[in-house]
């Protein structure tokens, strides 16, 4: 997304009305499929607690008739059937399945929501949600953490941030962001394809927003070589765009597009089909002008929030893609036994709010999937969930675009700082995210206000420490471990390792978003773990080190601060 603040809250807000002016779309959209938004106990939580109801809520009202013990089922050990009973909170969209009886101690149980699940307005879900978790060896006591660095699960790509509409990135900026020595240790920058330029031009299609978004690469590198970019184009160029009475160009005034006052074509409408093979060839243009100035993009989307603009009323540069059309252009790149025009990793859908539903098509098509790298979405009005990928498919999962509005709508403070934290935590632990990319990085002076990860004066933000809690320490190609996900309420813990050693080995991450100390009590198995250094965030701010910690016999004991973020690192 990109527009003034604004509009910017409206897309947060999911508004209709359209920004400076515009009407919006009177269009009747079909049922929307229900998604599954969150889950207790969380997927892969271990020690989980015996006597712990299970639940799943909703992105939709359920029809509560469709709610019952045949479409929501819990099993294990194995595929042994677990007798409960099934009850839906119509108020919290929440379908809860307590068991009869206590379940077994250290033993993994499977959850399962079927397709027979529907929506008050009758959609079903796209396909069943399943998610797994472990029993602890008794009951869970509040304040123990036991890190199990032997249970691995998702590879983390990194952390990271956009700096679309944001110019040129100084050496400072760009040190204060992505440095691994003296800055947060971003590993991950996201840029923008200006669509404004022209076919005849040499290079084809640079304009000096390319020239710009390259100096961001440039400068993100230079201060970490290990930091990856990507790609993402908000439309196509106007030439090859149709529009249909159905999704046309934006026709208020003023004009949509922030980028260009007089040229309505960059907002809404389709891509073209006779434009198909013109679209890829576009866009592996862009990887080739990175490849030839010293860039090699790791991996470029085909459209940011193909299904964003329909309900904006196109009010925004956008383009609009139905899940069937995305499936077709993906294919088309390999029809007939083509080679692959694109030379890098794709990312697809990007979906504003995370919907499976966008992806489904073309993650079930055999002609399309394996053109498909990255499954990309966005958190605006969601929460990260588990991903259902068709039974054999598996592809990296990347959260490549949100942000937090500051609870005093000015500069963040450390409780916005915990809220983000929290996310970052949902995203690796609930939603195993590979990625997680922030919007825009960069400070004041930018659309994003306050809202970017450093000030200014490159100085980073309440939310740049956030996280910087995690990208500092946890850099491409570390391992999501074993952690006691929540051992107090308000209190989150997720754990790392990289595998290949490093500066860092063994990293823990917690979170305390309580306004009292917690004191917590750690058990770490199958890692050889003498000591472990402590990073603070507090209400003072900073990242900074504390006294480094003995670990004795696989334990130690801590106290975390009232809202804080804390990572353990040896």
């Amino acid at each position: 997304m990109r527009f003034s603040t604004v509009c910017w809250l409206a897309a947060a807000a999911l508004t209709v009305a359209g920004c400076g002016g515009g009407s919006t779309s009177t269009k009747t959209p079909p049922p929307v499929a229900p998604t599954v938004t969150s889950v207790t106990p969380a997927n892969n939580a271990t020690a989980v607690a015996v006597n712990s109801p299970v639940t799943a809520t909703f992105s939709e009202a359920m029809n509560v008739s469709t709610i019952s013990g045949s479409t929501f089922t819990l099993t294990g050990p194995g595929s042994a059937s677990v007798a409960g009973s099934v009850t839906y909170n119509a108020g919290t969209s929440t379908a809860t399945f307590a068991p009869n009886a206590a379940l077994a101690n250290s033993t993994t149980y499977t959850a399962t929501i079927t397709t027979g699940a529907t929506s008050s307005t009758g959609a079903a879900l796209a396909s069943n949600y399943m998610w797994s978790f472990t029993t602890a060896g008794g009951t869970v006591q509040a304040g123990q953490v036991t890190v199990d660095f032997g249970t691995t699960y998702q590879t983390i790509r990194g952390f990271g941030g956009s700096t679309a509409w944001q110019g040129a990135m100084s050496s400072a900026q760009a040190a204060a962001l992505f440095s691994q020595t003296n800055g947060l240790g971003l590993s991950i920058l996201r840029v923008r394809i200006d669509p404004e330029g022209s076919a005849s031009s040499t290079p084809p299609y640079v304009t000096g927003e390319w020239s710009q978004e390259l100096t961001n690469a440039t400068e993100a590198q230079s201060a970490n070589p290990n930091a990856m970019v990507f790609a993402s184009p908000w439309t196509p160029p106007p030439s090859m765009k149709t529009s249909s009475t159905s999704q046309p160009y934006y026709s208020g005034s003023p004009a949509c597009s922030p980028t260009a006052p007089s040229g309505e074509s960059y907002c809404g409408g389709y891509l073209n089909p006779s434009s198909y093979a013109a679209y890829a060839s576009y866009l592996e243009d862009f990887v080739t002008y990175f490849q030839s100035n010293g860039v090699s993009l790791y991996a470029i989307s085909m459209q940011n929030e193909p299904d964003y603009s329909a309900e904006s009323g196109q009010n925004y540069e956008s383009c609009s893609w139905t899940a069937q059309q995305m499936d077709t252009w993906v294919a088309s790149l390999t029809a007939n036994a083509a080679t692959n025009p694109i030379t890098t990793k794709l990312i697809m859908p990007e979906s504003f709010q995370f919907n499976p539903a966008q992806a489904a098509t073309t993650l079930e098509d055999p002609n399309a999937v394996d053109n498909v790298s990255i499954v990309g979405g966005h958190l605006y009005g969601v929460s990260p969930s588990p991903y259902p990928f068709p039974q054999g498919v598996s592809k990296d999962l990347w959260m490549t675009e949100h942000f937090l509005t500051p609870a005093n709508s000015s500069s963040p403070v450390i409780g916005d700082a915990v809220q983000m934290a929290e996310e970052i935590h949902n995203s690796m632990v609930t939603g195993q995210y590979n990625a997680y990319v922030w919007w825009g990085i960069l400070g004041v002076t930018t659309d994003v206000g306050n809202w970017g990860l450093i000030s200014s004066s490159a100085t980073p933000t309440y939310y740049g420490y956030a996280i910087g809690q995690f990208s500092q320490f946890i850099q491409p190609g570390f391992v999501r471990a074993s952690a006691t996900a929540s051992p107090t309420s308000g209190v989150y813990f997720s754990a790392y390792k990289n595998p290949g050693g490093g500066s860092y080995h063994y990293v823990i991450v917690g979170i305390n978003a309580n306004t009292n100390a917690e004191s917590v009590s750690f058990t770490i198995n199958n890692g050889t773990v003498t000591s472990m250094t402590p990073y603070a965030t507090t209400a003072t701010g900073g990242l900074a080190p504390q006294t480094s910690i003995g670990v004795s016999n696989g334990q130690f004991n801590y106290t975390l601060p009232a809202q804080s973020i804390v990572s353990f690192v040896q």
